[in-house]
């Protein structure tokens, strides 16, 4: 009895699994895709990689299916859009994939109305929330340096005056516009070291003269910046903190959520450095909301609140500010 129950220990594993499933993957002319990633979804909701293999020359790829839960295949090939199969019964599968959906940028700035960006008849350049959340930029001026075209100039430590230079126009020949907003006076120089993109979920800049849709102090380039919109059903709380040398140290905290025709955003963040000389500190805080309330299908009210305070510090044995 003892042998018994040793022997049916070690037949169970083996028999959750089925014979191998051979899957063959052609694309819509039923030509064979080489190099196509062939996954088994397994678990709750499917979401658990069981196995993973590359389909050969002849577009086929071999994997063990289970016979204790429902599962599914998942295909991903470059140029192709992501597919899903449940498994058969049967031993073979064929997958015919779809030609993935050409993707395009849509701006705003180029014409103060959404359209694809190769319609646009403009230069411009577009950070989305993911890529500004990857680059961490302490200020606008640190994301745009990185565009095509844009040209920033620094004065000297953080928290000097910062200016931006297009297409060899001078610093005061931008419009930059916040939610909507313009932030600069006209003709005024701007300093985009002191504008924070916490919670920022998206940037344009539009290279070129745009005084037919901005005004004449549009003469180079038009910046615009937009706050993000809360989303998720659940709030979402998101913070974090980070530092380094010269006592440098900044936090960030947001509130988040959507909840029928509602959505909101709270948000904040601080910025302090002592710099790398006496009296060389720069510190920069701010708060922010961003309310919206869908009316209609066609209206919504919204309400966007920024708030930035920023100091710099004169180098030197003297403190000048006090």
């Amino acid at each position: 009895m003892r042998t018994l129950t040793i022997f049916f220990t070690l037949l169970l594993p083996a028999a959750a699994f089925a014979a191998d499933l051979t899957v063959k993957v052609v694309d819509p002319q039923y030509a064979a895709v080489a190099g196509a990633q062939v996954s088994l979804l397994c678990g709750a909701e499917n979401k658990t990689v069981i196995a993973t293999q590359t389909t050969s020359a002849e577009g086929t790829a071999t994997l063990p299916t289970k016979r204790n839960e429902p599962c599914q295949i998942r295909v991903l090939a470059p140029g192709f859009a992501e597919d899903f199969a449940a498994v058969p019964t049967e031993p073979q599968l064929k997958i015919v994939l779809r030609l993935a959906t050409a993707s395009q940028t849509v701006v705003v700035t180029a014409t103060r109305t959404p359209v694809p960006g190769e319609e646009s008849g403009a230069d411009v350049d577009v950070l989305n929330g993911s890529q500004l959340t990857a680059m961490q930029p302490t200020a606008a001026a640190d994301a745009i340096r990185f565009l095509p075209g844009a040209i920033i100039n620094a004065a000297g430590q953080r928290g000097g005056l910062t200016s931006l230079f297009v297409r060899g126009g001078e610093s005061r020949y931008n419009k930059v516009i916040v939610d909507g907003v313009t932030i600069n006076e006209p003709g005024g120089t701007f300093d985009f070291g002191t504008l924070p993109l916490d919670q920022a979920d998206r940037m344009e800049f539009v290279r070129g003269a745009q005084s037919t849709l901005y005004g004449s102090d549009a003469m180079t380039s038009v910046v615009q910046v937009w706050t993000r919109n809360g989303s998720t059903r659940v709030p979402e709380l998101r913070f974090g903190a980070d530092g380094g040398n010269f006592s440098t140290a900044h936090g960030f905290a947001s509130l988040a959520g959507a909840r029928s025709f509602f959505d909101y955003n709270f948000f904040g963040s601080q910025f302090n450095t002592q710099g790398s000389g006496i009296n060389n500190t720069y510190s920069d805080s701010m708060e922010g909301a961003n309310v919206g309330a869908a009316l209609t299908d066609h209206a919504s009210l919204r309400v966007r609140l920024r708030h930035s305070n920023s100091h710099t510090g004169v180098p030197g044995e003297w403190s000048f500010n006090g």
